[in-house]
């Protein structure tokens, strides 16, 4: 795993200063390898925002990464600035209809939204519609790091649930951003193959321990994803790819997500909304604190 030194992008980016009589060109940037052990130490760096809005921390890319996974985050928009971060999604929220399994079959969405953070981890799901046996759905799921909880309204009256714990923490692996978080997770010890002409990126992150795949399309995008947790093998699979969700900050989402659960369906899902790096929190109820401990 990864050392919890901290390395300033300032040992990287070396400005040109003017002295009294000349301008002295910019040293080279040091070159940046990968450690043996396959994780190097967090490098950050800051980018100004738009409007005056000041500067904002980011994650530089390790150079255990491998340029495939790089990649494929510069095609979603998780890839910016340079040098390289390949963690600028860390949270999103998107809106969606449709189908999502129940332990009574298929639960009808009227309406979802979910909101995650890849940083936590942590997902809030909204649930709106109608059970199987037609009873209405009207229901808010949480978890947060090691905790679950259901909500009776947002952030508030919370009661533990920390039996769903291990079916809601991989589901946010199975969006784009979280099929590659687990990929870059693993740095240098990321596997990197090609099945049927198309590009296949694994890997295991040392923080959750979940096995993630993920197979890109033809322009470097996750197109499918499989994640090995709890004894069970969850997938997912992206279509049509929109960049009109929001203003064009070159983030894009799918409109089409289906998952699985061994091979059954766990949901399918039309996304109608979608919002990248919104600002979503997730305190732990009193009462769940306690539970936990």
């Amino acid at each position: 795993m990864r050392s919890l030194a901290i390395v300033t992008a300032a040992a990287l980016l070396i400005g040109t200063g003017v002295g009294a009589q000349q301008a002295r060109q910019p040293a080279p940037a040091p070159a940046l390898t990968c450690p043996p052990s396959g994780y190097a130490p967090p490098m950050y760096g800051q980018f100004g925002q738009n409007g005056g809005g000041g500067q904002t921390a980011y994650e530089i890319a390790s150079p255990c990464i491998p340029k495939e996974v790089r990649d494929a985050a510069e095609a979603i928009g998780m890839g910016r600035t340079r040098p390289l971060g390949v963690k600028n999604v860390i949270t999103i929220m998107f809106s969606a209809e449709g189908t999502l399994a129940d332990a009574g079959g298929m639960d009808k969405l009227s309406k979802a939204d979910f909101h995650i953070s890849y940083v936590v981890p942590a997902m809030r799901m909204f649930l709106e519609g109608t059970r199987p046996d037609g009873r209405p759905l009207k229901e808010i799921r949480v978890f947060a790091d090691t905790s679950a909880w259901n909500e009776a309204k947002e952030g508030m009256d919370g009661t533990p649930a920390m039996a769903a714990l291990a079916d809601r923490a991989p589901i946010v692996k199975l969006t784009p951003f979280g099929a590659l978080w687990s990929v870059i997770d693993a740095e240098g010890h990321a596997v990197v193959s090609t099945l049927n002409g198309k590009t296949v990126l694994a890997g295991t992150s040392p923080y959750d321990k979940m096995d993630v795949t993920t197979t890109l399309d033809d322009k470097q995008r996750p197109a499918s994803v499989t994640v090995k947790a709890n004894g069970h093998v969850y997938g997912a699979t992206f279509a049509d790819y929109r960049d009109t969700w929001e203003s064009a900050y070159l983030v894009i989402f799918p409109s089409e997500i289906h998952w699985t659960i061994d091979g059954r369906p766990l949901a399918d899902l039309k996304v109608t909304a979608f919002k990248s790096n919104p600002y979503v929190v997730f305190p732990i109820p009193a009462v769940v604190k306690r539970r936990s401990n």
